[in-house]
């Protein structure tokens, strides 16, 4: 494979260049956002300057796998327990029967073609601005936390795993995909055990920490070759690759959880994703995005507010469970944050696309409907969050 690096600077420009346009022109969008909307502008729906080659598709998917490594970084197992669980298991149940009926009326209605990979979309959530807007309120540790993550994390694992049954690949079939999805958890959960269980060790743990730092950081090369093991383990099982990277950061999550000066590491961790991989992962996403085919079509055009209320719908709703445990307004901020949706949606959508499930016009929709979720509800609940509340809720009933 030969890699045009001119090409890939123009991408790399690009992810630098977008947040220091947010500053400058003062648009309230997250910087995720803003990359997507600069990829549009330069790529083949805009002035069609930087293509998606082979250089530029190994990075992404580069990023696509530490994205969703980052995000299973961010469970803590350990939180979610007694009431909570129970109440979230039923919500997402019931966000679960809720998707499923707004995927088959559009899929009725003739705006989709593939029921499945709209279930995925919507039950999906990004749980990276979950984490960071309760832990900026300091809600993590309370219910309201608690139950918006867990509602998070049972959509993100049910989307990827989702994903993975539903393209099997030429040589495969559902139930070789069934039973290799069986396999992998069985495998997967052995093993995440087996590596608590080695970190636990004190004369491993010392060798560890004693190269953290300096030349070896040999802490973020472990946890860069468990997501890359997990990885490997999906795809040969018949899975996605992304799969075994979410498995991968929860297991990492929960030996750093143990481990002392895991912040650090976790920090590296963040430096290497959020400042090389995913942004050239999220200008990728902008530069495929085909708004001249979403314009072309009313009915295209139609999907954007119906998939937007769809997202909210879908997990907003369920989270009316809660009502003896949260008060009205943390009911509010919880559905809005569970209806925030985008590394998930461009991740599944890049996914369906490259295996025919999507028309472009629909990628498109479902893309600038993530994109209006992550814009306007993050900061909504973040607002919400900061207003003084008499009867703030404590910690997670056992």
């Amino acid at each position: 494979m030969t890699i045009d690096y001119v090409n890939l600077l123009g991408v790399a420009v690009i992810a630098v260049a977008a947040p220091f346009l947010v500053d400058l022109l003062r648009v309230p969008v997250p910087d995720a956002v803003a990359m997507i909307l600069a990829g549009v502008a330069v790529g083949g729906s805009g002035l069609d300057l930087v293509d998606v080659d082979a250089g530029v598709e190994l990075f992404s998917a580069l990023g696509l796998a530490y994205l969703l490594f980052v995000a299973g970084l961010e469970v803590r197992i350990d939180l979610l327990r007694g009431r909570a669980l129970r109440t979230g298991l039923l919500a997402f149940g019931l966000s679960a029967a809720i998707a499923m009926g707004f995927a088959l009326a559009m899929f009725a209605f003739g705006l989709i073609v593939n029921v499945g990979v709209i279930v995925a979309i919507l039950l999906t959530t990004s749980l990276g601005i979950v984490v960071v807007v309760l832990k900026d309120a300091g809600r993590l540790e309370t219910t309201l936390g608690q139950v918006t993550l867990l509602g998070a994390l049972l959509g993100d694992f049910t989307s990827v795993a989702l994903i993975s049954v539903l393209f099997v690949g030429d040589s495969g079939s559902m139930g070789g995909t069934l039973t290799g999805l069986a396999v992998f958890c069985v495998a997967g959960a052995v093993l995440a055990v087996a590596l608590v269980r080695l970190s636990a060790i004190e004369r491993l743990r010392r060798a560890v920490d004693q190269r953290a730092g300096g030349a070896s950081q040999l802490g973020v090369r472990l946890s860069f070759a468990v997501m890359i093991g997990f990885a490997a383990l999906g795809e040969a099982l018949g899975l996605e690759a992304i799969l075994g990277a979410f498995i991968a950061g929860v297991a990492v999550s929960a030996i750093s959880d143990r481990a002392v000066g895991s912040g650090a590491t976790r920090s590296k961790l963040g430096v290497v994703g959020f400042g090389v991989l995913a942004p050239l992962f999220f200008v990728t996403a902008g530069l495929r995005l085909d708004l001249a085919a979403l314009a072309d079509s009313a009915a295209d055009l139609l999907l954007v507010p119906v998939l937007l209320v769809a997202m909210v719908a879908t997990r907003a709703l369920p989270t009316l469970l809660f009502a003896s445990m949260l008060t009205r307004r943390e009911l509010f901020v919880s559905g809005l944050l569970l209806s925030t949706k985008l590394t998930f949606v461009v991740a599944v959508v890049q996914v369906a696309s490259a295996n025919g499930a999507l028309r472009p016009a629909t990628a498109s929709a479902l893309i600038t409907a993530a994109m209006l979720t992550v814009i306007a509800l993050p900061t909504t609940a973040a607002w919400t969050l900061r207003r003084p509340e008499p009867d703030r809720p404590g910690m997670v009933p056992g």
